[in-house]
């Protein structure tokens, strides 16, 4: 992976469109939701979300009342996360090398990253990092686009006929349920679960095709694929959640 590529880019999106913040309200909902089901919230609970961007999906973790730190590789999307502010502290780090303390944190949060380190062992590596912030019992969540996803494909494969290089790095790649699961069993953790998760509407897409054909996909493609029986094999993300072996009482005892 081209560490500086990625900087250059998330850098200059912020300079020309400022907070990256691509999706529905509804949309971080549901993937809220999803991440979050099953989980017994605290008072005080810490959560560290790696690759945080300019804070769209911290601040969105704010709902669930977690004290929320956003790491984030680009000193820019840093300065408008702080910027726009909202209660998470934010710092400048590398996901692979976070600047943050051992077995920290409750929860470790990776939105949209993973699918950017484009080698199993750079993803391995940040895996690491994040089970090393989490105290024992610790969730580890994440979502990255679905490399199943039929959408995806067609608008994210070199192999497609749409594919568009348009708002994407050189280093993204799309990521199987399977690659993630094994590189999260890789960095030792346990209880890991991945699944397909549909109905995400965007707000915002770069590509003059792409903004066309947004109101098709928002409202008659993703609606079709959430309501059938594929979603968790071809939801458009994948969900993902694992955990740092330790005792813990964040589960309910129903699940």
């Amino acid at each position: 992976m081209d560490i500086d590529k990625e900087i250059s880019f998330f850098d200059r999106f912020e300079s020309e469109h400022g907070d990256y913040d691509v999706l529905a309200e509804e949309s971080y909902e549901r993937i809220l939701k999803a991440m979050f089901s099953g989980v017994r919230l605290r008072p005080g609970m810490t959560c560290v979300d790696l690759g945080c961007g300019t804070g769209a999906f911290t601040r969105r973790l704010g709902t669930l009342g977690l004290r929320l730190t956003g790491v984030d590789i680009s000193p820019r999307s840093i300065d408008r996360a702080k910027a726009i502010g909202g209660g998470p502290e934010y710092v400048v780090g590398d996901v692979c090398d976070c600047p943050l303390p051992a077995s920290s944190c409750d929860f470790v949060t990776m939105s949209g990253v993973l699918h950017h380190l484009t080698t199993q062992a750079a993803r391995v590596q940040s895996l690491r990092e994040a089970f090393r912030l989490l105290k024992p019992g610790g969730r580890f969540l994440s979502y990255d686009p679905n490399a199943a996803s039929p959408s995806m494909f067609l608008y994210r494969d070199p192999r497609s006929p749409l594919y568009s290089q348009v708002g994407k790095t050189e280093n993204e790649v799309l990521l199987s349920r399977r690659q993630i699961t094994s590189d999260l069993v890789a960095a030792g953790f346990s209880d890991v679960r991945a699944s397909g998760l549909s109905g995400i509407a965007y707000r915002y897409v770069e590509g003059a095709l792409a903004r066309k054909l947004l109101p098709l996909y928002n409202h008659l493609y993703e609606p079709l694929i959430r309501w059938s029986s594929l979603q968790g094999i071809l939801g458009t993300f994948v969900v993902a959640a694992a955990t740092k072996a330790g005792r813990t009482t964040m589960t309910s005892p129903n699940d």
